[in-house]
């Protein structure tokens, strides 16, 4: 096999399992791969740990805009999504909604979190038999963002609904939803734009209260108005609900495979508790939910003594890079004891380090708590199945058996 065998822009390629031997030949290659969209149109392939850093802390160099998608060349929405902007647009955005993740409010989440966990959970071991993907790992992330967003309960159900719609779009099996995709996200919008206009004359303590009455200091007012508007806030709680699912529910799978595969693991948590701190990064680096985002070059410039020029784009494997053997010891072991583990599952650094991070990691912390006693009974009844997407390492279906 040669660094030309396999295209990872095709997502068949994926259906099999993540192709690390390829990844692994790739960051032996001298300079930086080349690979193609879809289109024809070149990408270099960022694969090294030490690369991907380099071009997530240069945003300068290397911007988000218009789209950080491999499938999206343009962005056309018209929507200030935040993953798509720039300084000082995104750093003005990222000022007014941090708030919303402050450490105190992200500790204040976990006994709700845990409550949730139980609940689903406790339903799905009712049933003995149940499709772990379905009934908690795409269940997790909305049910907790729903809380967070301060969705009423009398709408949670159909937020959630529509939102859940919004996975897994681009394989075949949700062709209905993906043909209904435009139409959800409109619903969401409209949704949160009442919601907001809601908080904005009634405030409670929820996200939406907090973006509304968000400003910037005197000292940030330099980068533009002192508030959220309408429009910011409603796209950013879409962008939320639906992008912000993501990290969870690839996690979550991928923590039962990998402690289902690796007993002897399995066995160091259950008699050591205090390793599931180190645990939940393992899990993040093993699983690497989001495998990739592309930047655009701005200037012509080096990445590891390799010439990139300016409208060239680039693509960072964060897949690749969490397996680098040169941070890395032993890096296609899953192993709970790793310390040091600086992985790259929330980005490389810089100003587009997911800010979400923090409830990501309480998320997939307390789920591993509270699942944990339940492994060593649990069994698949039939090989976990993969979406056709080369953008998550997850899992659409994942059966399992209590015994």
């Amino acid at each position: 096999m040669t660094t030309q065998d396999v295209d990872l822009m095709d997502p068949k390629v994926f259906l099999n399992g993540i192709p690390y031997e390829h990844f692994r030949m790739l960051r032996g290659h001298e300079g930086l791969p080349l690979g193609h969209d879809t289109d024809g149109s070149p990408f270099w392939y960022v694969m090294r740990h030490r690369d991907v850093v380099t071009v997530s802390r240069d945003p300068k160099t290397f911007s988000s805009s218009p789209s950080t998608m491999t499938s999206v060349r343009r962005d056309d929405s018209g929507y200030p999504i935040i993953t798509f902007l720039d300084a000082p647009r995104h750093t003005r955005l990222r000022k007014l909604v941090f708030k919303a993740f402050a450490p105190a409010r992200m500790a204040a989440l976990r006994e709700p979190i845990g409550e949730i966990v139980d609940d689903l959970i406790a339903a799905a071991v009712a049933k003995r038999e149940f499709d772990l993907a379905e009934d908690i790992a795409l269940r997790l992330p909305f049910e907790v963002l729903a809380r967070l967003l301060g969705v009423p309960d009398d709408e949670r159900r159909m937020v959630i609904d529509w939102a859940t719609q919004t996975v897994n779009l681009g394989d075949p099996e949700y062709a209905q939803a993906e043909a209904n995709a435009p139409d959800v996200f409109r619903l969401l919008l409209e949704y949160f734009e009442g919601l907001a206009k809601r908080r904005m004359k009634d405030p409670t303590d929820d996200l939406f209260s907090i973006l509304a009455n968000a400003r910037l200091s005197e000292a940030n007012a330099k980068l533009g108005p002192g508030q959220l508007t309408l429009e910011e806030i409603k796209t950013f709680a879409t962008t939320l609900i639906t992008a912000g699912s993501e990290t969870t529910y690839c996690s979550v799978t991928g923590a039962v495979l990998a402690l289902l595969e690796s007993p002897d693991q399995l066995g160091l948590l259950l008699t050591d508790r205090s390793l599931l701190s180190g645990a939940t990064d393992e899990i993040l680096r093993w699983v690497t939910p989001v495998t990739h985002f592309a930047r655009n070059v701005m200037a012509d410039t080096e990445i590891s003594g390799h010439p990139v020029k300016a409208g060239d784009r680039v693509v960072m494997w964060y897949t690749s890079a969490n397996r680098d053997e040169e941070v890395f010891t032993d890096p296609d072991e899953f192993d709970v004891t790793r310390s040091p583990n600086p992985h790259l599952s929330f980005g490389g650094g810089g100003p587009h380090v997911c800010i979400g991070n923090a409830l990501a990691v309480m998320e997939l912390r307390v789920f591993v708590e509270k699942v944990l006693d339940l492994l060593p009974r649990m069994r698949l009844t039939a090989e976990p199945v993969r979406p056709e997407t080369n953008f998550m390492n997850s899992f659409k279906h994942m059966p399992v058996r209590l015994i």
